[in-house]
């Protein structure tokens, strides 16, 4: 059937409350784009906003200041018709992107895994029960970065001069062979 545009539509008429999937545009007056962005946000996300104008500032600024599934900047649909870019919902208009790739990874269920060995757990001791206070005086010192930071430098590089001069004592190949300077990068 032919598009039908209804003007001056009130934002409580019935056909206000729903998502539209036919040739019907209702067209609500607003006075500015503030307006228009509290008119947009007062609903249910859409699944798909569209605006005209050769402000480019203004097309942004209504972006930002909305959310929608997909965005269209002086057409309609095209956002649909092209593969590259994803299409669905936010919120009551839909969960999950598609399209090509997106559609993939909206219907492939990725997997997280941690990996971590038990070597060393003692160092970890700090982490579990039971807890006394110098285990809360120690984490609040790591956690809550209590602690001045020109310290903590010089206590850093204190230990890295410990672990070289550790290491420089347990493998021969770490010491650079006679007349040669030792650098280092950092």
């Amino acid at each position: 059937s032919a598009p039908t545009i209804l003007t001056d539509v009130d934002p409580e008429a019935k056909v206000m409350q729903e998502e539209i999937f036919g040739p019907i545009l209702p067209i609500v007056p607003v006075k500015n784009a503030d307006e228009a962005i509290k008119f947009i946000n007062s609903r249910e996300k859409p699944l798909a906003f569209y605006i005209f104008s050769h402000n480019d500032k203004l097309v942004r600024r209504m972006i930002d200041g909305t959310s929608s599934g997909g965005v269209t900047a002086n057409d309609v649909i095209m956002h649909f018709t092209l593969s590259s870019l994803p299409f669905g919902g936010v919120g009551s208009s839909g969960m999950g992107v598609y399209h090509g790739k997106y559609t993939f990874d909206t219907f492939s269920h990725q997997r997280p895994c941690l990996l971590k060995s038990l070597k060393r757990e003692g160092a970890n001791k700090l982490r579990y029960p039971p807890n006394s206070q110098s285990k809360v005086d120690w984490a609040k010192f790591f956690l809550l970065k209590r602690f001045n930071k020109g310290k903590l430098a010089l206590l850093f590089l204190a230990f890295l001069g410990v672990v070289a001069a550790v290491l420089a004592k347990v493998s021969p190949f770490l010491v650079p062979p006679e007349g040669l300077p030792m650098v280092l990068l950092r």
